[in-house]
Parts: structure tokens; sequence; C-alpha cells
């Protein structure tokens, strides 16, 4: 066979015939000027939660609905949020104040994602090679307070990619009792 791997390497995706399914949507969150799309994407080495922010272009003239761009999402400057950073990204935003903080989230290859707070109002900004984006989560007015319903669904997207790549890598043979949810006062087999 002239075209055979000689490196040794397989991609593990594909390894068997069948594709292995490793994106999978967790959601989106709608701002004021855009929305943001949640994932988990598995690779070899990492469970990662991306966040790709598109932006609001106007109104579709048919329907009147909110228009946002149509690019691909490799195209934007979305960010790939591994176990480390995702908690960091966890950890700041429950200790941010809402009315007037901000953190930055360690991104690499010159990129940044940073959070700022003003009043309820939460501000996302994306930056990388691909461009900039921030995208405004309003908060809504309730009696004497506000409350943020986007920001509060991103962190929940947040959480449940971060309890993905926690137990990815774990055999359900011998973690099925724990990460199943199982009620059984079994011990746990370590």
């Amino acid at each position: 066979m002239p075209f055979q791997n000689s490196t040794g390497f397989q991609n593990q995706n594909t390894a068997g015939g069948d594709k292995k399914k490793v994106n999978f949507p967790l959601g989106r969150v709608y701002g004021s000027d855009g929305h943001i799309r949640a994932s988990i994407w598995i690779s070899d080495s990492a469970v990662y939660t991306i966040l790709t922010p598109y932006r609001k272009i106007g109104n579709d003239p048919s329907t009147g609905r909110d228009a946002y761009e149509q690019a691909k999402p490799a195209d934007l400057p979305r960010v790939f949020l591994n176990p480390e950073t995702l908690r960091v990204f966890l950890e700041a935003a429950k200790i941010m104040n809402k009315n007037s903080g901000s953190f930055n989230v360690p991104q690499k290859r010159g990129s940044e994602f940073k959070v700022t707070a003003n009043n309820g109002q939460i501000k996302l900004l994306f930056k990388s090679d691909k461009g900039e984006r921030e995208i405004t989560l309003e908060a809504t007015p309730v009696g004497d307070s506000t409350v943020n319903g986007s920001w509060a669904n991103l962190i929940s997207m947040a959480e449940l990619g971060f309890k993905k790549a926690l137990t990815a890598k774990l055999d359900p043979d011998e973690f099925g009792m724990v990460v199943g949810g199982d009620n059984s006062e079994e011990e746990v087999p370590i």
C-alpha cells in the first residue's frame, strides 16, 4: 500500500472505523450586543470548555429578529478553558463584586479574556489574533436589586464543563457508582 502511516500514530477519534464524538454544545447566553456559545471539546490531552462570542449585526428585515454574525467558530476570538483556567474563572466569578468588579482569566498565545462588572451588568471581552469581541450581559431589575440571568446561566454552563473535565478520564466500570450518581452506600473503589 503506497500511503501507509509511517509515523506509527493513529488518530484516536477515528480508530476502529467509527468517528468518536468530541464536541458537545452546552448552550447559548444572550447579551444586548451579541451572544456566547458554550461547548465542551474533548481532546486527547484534556477536556476544554470553549466560549465563542458572536456579535449582533442588526435585525433580520423579514422577521425583525436579532441577526448575528455567521462566521465559523475558528474565525472568532474564542477562549479555550482547560480545567485549571476554568476553575480560575469559576472561583473569580464567585468572589467578584457584581457592581464594580473585574478579573482576567489567563490565556495563552496572546489571547485575552476579561470580565468586568458595573451595576450588575457584566461585560466579557474576548481578544485574540482573530479580532476582538465584547458581549454585554444585562441585569434585570427585581425589586430593590438586580439579577443577571445570562451571567448565572453562563456560570452554570461553565460548571457543567468543569464537571465533565473532572470525570472524563474515569473508567465507568470502576467509578460508575461515584460518577453515575448511584445512591448506594458502598465504598469508593480506590
